[in-house]
């Protein structure tokens, strides 16, 4: 049962991926601080916290899914940053920015999911 935000698979997985995110960004160059990691960090971070926000207007199924699509639009910036983190071999670990990008993509099709049918988890 649903009793609040921190239940929602989605906010779990956006919460733990923007942890990880804010590891890796430690390791970019320092030109990139006020850039991509500027960016990543900020598109990162809204995700779970836009699920937070939304789930306490989770009354008004506009305003729910509206701050749900929000988030399926950070969600999508993020996979914009990784595909561009991994042309330029930002990441070093092998195989791990492809891991991010396919969290990403199965976060963006769970939210679509949650967005559509959220009358289920009322």
């Amino acid at each position: 049962m649903i009793k609040s935000f921190l239940d929602l698979e989605v906010y779990k997985e956006s919460f733990q991926l923007s942890v990880e995110i804010e590891e890796l960004l430690k390791t970019y160059p320092p030109s990139e601080k006020f850039l991509l990691v500027d960016q990543m960090k900020r598109a990162s971070r809204s995700v779970p916290a836009q699920i937070a926000e939304g789930y306490a207007r989770r009354e008004s199924l506009r305003d729910f899914q509206r701050y749900i699509r929000d988030c399926i639009g950070e969600v999508n910036e993020m996979i914009n940053h990784l595909f561009l983190s991994k042309h330029k071999n930002y990441i070093k670990k092998s195989g791990y920015a492809d891991e991010l990008i396919e969290r990403y993509t199965k976060l963006a099709k769970k939210l679509t999911n949650l967005k559509n049918n959220w009358q289920n988890y009322k």
